[in-house]
């Protein structure tokens, strides 16, 4: 029997992992085939990033290993399969995945001696026939391979699989659980294929329709993660929410949590097109404390933007009205905005950000800079060239993981300028989106953002730019160190020696994104930053005394490491005029004594604790605001 085995290593998140999905449904599919069955043995995945000897010496003289590879495991994969072409010279090795394209640098390498273009299950299983005698190499599409010193390639051809197969149902991943202490997460599929073109993605570039995939097998797998006590389902498809059937799955799901308790959360790359639809969907999973967060996305807010990256976004009108209906149901919804596009400037950029805090996103946006993915039609040399894109090789970083200083490192390539967006603009669109997450969602100055857009008439993006010029002037301050710092890691990344990410040993081990990693050295000094604020505060306030009680209550409903549940008295009622405010119902601040009491008792005080609990799992929809205030009667 030929030994087979498949590596799709992934970052380990504290305890968890996630299962091999993508080679462990070529594997599902490829042994439906009874003629594999008879030729082939499959001895286990490699889906965590150990140490590549150690990998390769429990290998038992294989046949064949395959890679799925992504920009989170591409260079470990590529090394693994030197690793084991020098001690198994005869082993085939085989190469797949989103990272993957005929300009690929593993083309000719060498090392690997099969590479599999677009979606691999027919490819691979075919590929498996070839190998043992059953049909010849022309007969498989999109296939690169290497003869006599050239790159050959077989036919090109769009393959939909007849029926998929699911490596759940059919006990592939059956061992993962039992053999590991780890948590698994779990992948579910529910359909494949997009109907966008988005520029910035590789599934734009796919051009496949959107397939349904048996909707029983789906509830079956529904019923195997219950089953086995998988506690995170991420859902795969390109737009959760497209179709209506998407409800039932939903319903079942939460049925299935309601039964066993499993699975505990559900997350998903949202429809931009059904809005209601994606509502009722996650009002259903707050409801059922299974909700973690509904996307809201618009990647830009300029229309040159949009028509360059052809894409459409939502009217802001429905985004306001969807912004109250979230915030009144109590359901997490965040935006994402993606940064270098081509035809952004930062006016654009920064008008972008406005708009969405103006229209009641104050809670979670979340800023990416673009990536040219390998796939993706911003990758198209002739796109590149139209709009003059600028990029650099930055190392690549998941977040909220431990690092393993041994491992092999991975790499994306940034954009950092465009025929809009020089260098130097390019970075101060990064500092003022993460001081806008580090002081305004995550909530260190967003009261008072707040307050002075609704009686003063000012700009919040006004009032964050006047903090990043404090911060220059002010560079010995708290937020004179976080500022600058940000400026500094964002130099570097320009330089080519730099990342996207920041640790703190006094938070842990874990690695953060550099919003997160701002507000967690400003937490970690949390008084002595509002007692030199203050200054700052002041020029915006004839009325010290509203200024003083704001200060107050802004001080106590942030959570923080030194948090304490703290009762207190005011001229003004300041929580229901926030409360009103989030729910885009704006009615002014009512006069009169206010005694209230707000509850932190739940907050940890152990920095780590407090930044992996409170920062990282809260990260979306304004869990870092505290919602427990009880009015008291004096």
């Amino acid at each position: 029997m030929k030994k087979l085995y498949m590596a799709q290593p992934n970052s380990q998140y504290g305890n968890s992992v996630y299962f091999p999905y993508a080679a462990g449904s070529l594997v599902a599919y490829a042994f439906e085939d009874e003629q594999i069955k008879s030729e082939y043995e499959f001895c286990g995945f490699f889906y965590k990033r150990q140490n590549i000897s150690n990998v390769v010496e429990t290998m038992d003289n294989p046949f064949l290993v395959g890679f799925s590879c992504y920009v989170w495991n591409y260079e470990y994969n590529k090394s693994l399969a030197k690793a084991i072409k020098e001690k198994f010279p005869q082993c085939i090795t085989v190469f797949g995945g989103h990272q993957i394209n005929a300009g690929s640098d593993i083309c000719g390498s060498g090392y690997v001696d099969y590479i599999l273009l677009g979606e691999g299950e027919e490819s691979f299983r075919l590929l498996l026939l070839y190998l043992c005698g059953k049909i010849e190499l022309e007969e498989i599409p999109n296939i690169l391979y290497s003869q006599n010193g050239e790159i050959k390639k077989t036919k090109s051809e769009t393959v939909c699989i007849p029926q998929r197969v699911s490596p759940y149902l059919k006990g592939w991943f059956d061992s993962l659980v039992e053999d590991e202490e780890l948590e698994f997460s779990s992948i579910l599929e529910t359909n494949r294929g997009c109907p966008n073109k988005c520029a910035f993605c590789d599934w734009g570039n796919i051009k496949s329709r959107v397939r349904m995939y048996d909707i029983e097998t789906v509830y079956a797998e529904i019923d195997w993660m219950a089953e086995h006590k998988i506690e995170y389902c991420y859902c795969a498809d390109a737009n959760f929410g497209l179709f209506p059937r998407d409800e039932k799955i939903i319903d079942y799901l939460i049925k299935r949590h309601a039964e066993t308790g499993y699975p505990q959360k559900f997350q998903a790359t949202y429809s931009k097109n059904n809005p209601e639809t994606v509502f009722r969907i996650n009002k259903r999973l707050n409801e059922a404390g299974m909700c973690k967060g509904a996307t809201l996305s618009f990647q830009s807010m300029s229309q040159d933007v949009l028509d360059n990256i052809y894409r459409k976004n939502m009217p802001l009108t429905k985004f306001h009205e969807l912004m109250r209906m979230y915030n009144r149901n109590g359901i997490s919804a965040y935006s994402e905005i993606i940064l270098g596009l081509p035809g952004e400037t930062y006016e654009s950029f920064r008008d972008g950000i406005e708009q969405l805090l103006e229209y009641g996103q104050h809670m979670s946006i979340n800023f990416f800079n673009c990536e040219l993915l390998t796939n993706s039609i911003m990758n198209d040399p002739e796109y590149i060239s139209r709009y003059n894109i600028r990029s650099v090789i930055a190392e690549q970083h998941q977040y909220h993981v431990i690092p393993d200083k041994n491992s092999i490192k991975e790499f994306s390539r940034m954009v950092v300028g465009t025929s809009s967006l020089p260098e130097e603009k390019w970075i101060d669109c990064n500092v003022i989106s993460s001081v806008v997450r580090a002081f305004h969602n995550l909530g260190l100055l967003q009261c008072f953002a707040i307050y002075l857009y609704y009686e003063k008439n000012v700009r919040y993006t006004e009032f964050y730019e006047k903090l990043i010029d404090f911060a220059k002037k002010n560079p010995q301050t708290v937020c004179g160190r976080a500022i600058l710092f940000l400026y500094g890691k964002y130099r570097q990344i320009l330089g080519g020696d730099g990342s996207f990410t920041c640790s703190d040993p006094d938070y842990g081990e874990l690695i953060w994104p550099l919003d997160e990693g701002t507000f967690l050295m400003v937490a970690k000094d949390y008084f002595t930053f509002y007692e030199e604020i203050i200054p700052f505060i002041s020029g915006f306030f004839d009325d010290k005394s509203v200024m003083a009680e704001l200060m107050d209550y802004q001080k106590a409903i942030v959570k923080n490491p030194y948090s304490e549940t703290v009762e207190l008295s005011f001229k003004h009622d300041w929580s229901r005029y926030f409360s009103d405010i989030y729910q885009n119902a704006y009615t002014g601040l009512r006069d009169g004594d206010c005694y209230m009491r707000i509850n932190a008792s739940a907050i940890p005080h152990s920095l780590p604790d407090f930044a992996r609990e409170i920062v990282w799992f809260g990260r979306r929809g304004g869990q870092n605001i505290i919602k427990d205030i009880e009015y008291i009667k004096k």
